[in-house]
């Protein structure tokens, strides 16, 4: 790649799965299949982008995103990446944008540092005033390439399948482009169900398989024009489709919207038998692929609302939903946003509610018999057998319950800061045993849940342990679980910021790199 020796052919595009630095570090030490490391775009400052839902499914194999170039800001990054060590084997392409030369000059000057080369967003479909919006304007683009390159650093454009390629390509030629990204999602586009917008954005950008034919012939035209390097991408899910591209013209291939839903250790082993079927002529990689990412919405009814203190309540909806223990969903209120939640209880669906936000107090509006959507479930259930002790902190305790529910030798060590904030009457029934904790010691044991966690641990014996609630708090229980439980029994979940489910925003990423939706939520403590 440019004269340096990478590990792999491919890449995960911009602003997928590795949008968090941890996240990018692990995917560089681990697969090596994965040569190029592309970053999320970064702009001159932080940019909090669109508020969910910012991703969409219209059809198996297509995603439809408006994310709004999300980033932290150049400097922000700059510090980030400063703390990861990249291997020598892999090209960091830092993705960058800006309204004009200006910006994006001063973007790449402060990541210069760190970046094998950069990738020039000038076609995201939904950023108003940037991608896009640049990128018709072959002239700018022109100036902006030419100072970008100024840095020293290789320097790539990342085209939308609608902008004239080769009047584009051409200019940026002159301007020293040492490749080209070929396509960006095809867009702006919208996604509508029961004939309202899902996104909040209104319009997105399409990805996956519907988009491969425009991929392909984008990739033919760029070809046609320039002897450079090209980055692929768009609806490649098989060896077959990166056969395709290669007969194109491509030289390398960029793998997105295909790994929705996959886990890290799934991207993992399937970038291994996509390569190994690029080289046999074999389709093994097929088998890890996501039929069904469970991004579709199932409309509900309120069937009750109540209070349980002064900023949290139980929202209890009319149907059932086959949810396993740890496992979450995501409520879509139209026009007002969609947030994820624990699965109280499945049967009905319930959810255990603080009011803290936007989202949260629209949905403490609601009224018997108001329609809702939900989708989901989300997130892993851990293997258990055999005797189980949960171990809930404030709001954390409603991933809780349905453990105590499905499984019968369970024993459950519930806190909060005092009894008008501790949910607990629904673990007495199902559970061998209850022990209450409260900072204010109006109702069981004063203190901590840590306080008499060693005492039960000796006691009860478990074979398994499920954690939730502060980080804090998890810590110090893992630290006292694994002096008597094997610490591979030992799962806990972490309240992380989760915006779409299916792992391809990247943004549940924990320091380690896993995200929270399709690695966790219950992790094992090396993974914390």
């Amino acid at each position: 790649m440019f004269g340096k020796k990478i590990s792999g052919l491919f890449t995960i595009p911009s602003g997928i799965v590795a949008t968090e630095v941890s996240t990018l570090e692990k995917i560089a030490k681990e697969i090596p299949e994965i040569g190029i490391l592309t970053t999320k775009s970064i702009g001159p400052e932080p940019r909090a982008g669109n508020k969910e839902p910012i991703v969409g499914q219209p059809s198996p194999f297509a995603i439809i995103n408006a994310v709004g170039l999300t980033n932290p800001g150049a400097d922000e990054f700059a510090s980030r990446l400063s703390r990861i060590k990249i291997p020598e084997d892999k090209f960091l392409l830092i993705s960058i944008f800006g309204k004009d030369e200006k910006e994006f000059y001063a973007v790449a000057k402060k990541l210069t540092l760190y970046a094998d080369g950069f990738e020039l967003n000038i076609s995201c479909p939904h950023a108003e005033g940037c991608g896009l919006a640049v990128g018709q304007d072959i002239a700018l683009v022109e100036r902006i390439v030419r100072a970008v390159v100024s840095l020293g650093k290789p320097t790539v454009i990342k085209l939308a399948p609608s902008v004239d390629i080769e009047k584009t390509i051409k200019q940026a030629v002159k301007a020293g482009i040492k490749g080209v990204t070929a396509i960006n999602t095809k867009g702006p586009v919208p996604y509508l169900h029961d004939g309202q917008p899902v996104l909040s954005n209104q319009v997105g950008g399409l990805s996956g398989q519907p988009i491969l034919p425009l991929g392909l012939a984008s990739v033919k035209r760029v070809r046609a024009v320039t002897d450079l390097p090209i980055i692929a991408c768009g609806g490649i899910r098989t060896a077959k489709e990166v056969e395709q591209y290669r007969a194109a013209g491509a030289n390398y291939f960029g793998i997105g919207s295909a790994l929705a839903g996959m886990s890290f250790a799934e991207i993992k082993d399937y970038f291994r038998s996509l390569s190994t079927d690029f080289k046999n002529q074999t389709n093994y990689a097929e088998g890890f692929l996501k039929t069904e990412t469970r991004m579709k919405y199932s409309g509900y009814r309120v069937a009750n609302v109540d209070k349980f203190n002064d900023n949290v309540f139980i929202l209890k909806l009319n149907k059932k939903i086959q949810a396993k223990p740890g496992q979450f969903v995501f409520l879509w209120l139209p026009g007002k946003g969609e947030k994820p939640f624990s699965v109280f209880d499945d049967e009905p669906l319930t959810l255990f509610i603080q009011n803290r936000g936007c989202f949260s107090s629209e949905l403490a509006k609601l009224k018997v018999g108001d329609k809702i959507y939900v989708r989901g479930p989300y997130g892993n259930s851990p293997p258990t057998e055999g005797k189980i002790l949960l171990v809930g902190g404030g709001t954390g305790v409603a991933a809780m319950y349905l453990f105590a529910k499905k499984y019968p030798q369970t024993v459950a060590l519930l806190g909060a800061k005092d009894k008008s904030h501790l949910l607990y009457k629904k673990f007495q029934p199902v559970c061998l045993q209850v022990h209450l904790h409260t900072e204010s010691g109006d109702i069981g044991h004063k203190g901590l849940v840590t306080d008499d966690l060693e005492k039960i641990l000796q006691e009860f014996k478990p074979d398994y342990c499920f954690n939730c609630g502060p980080a804090v708090m998890v810590k110090r229980v893992i630290e006292q679980e694994s002096r008597y439980v094997n610490p591979e029994n030992i799962y806990s979940s972490l309240e992380m910021l989760t915006k779409c489910g299916t792992g391809l925003c990247g943004s549940c990423a924990n320091s380690k790199g896993y995200r929270n939706c399709v690695d966790g939520s219950f992790l094992k403590p090396k993974q914390i």
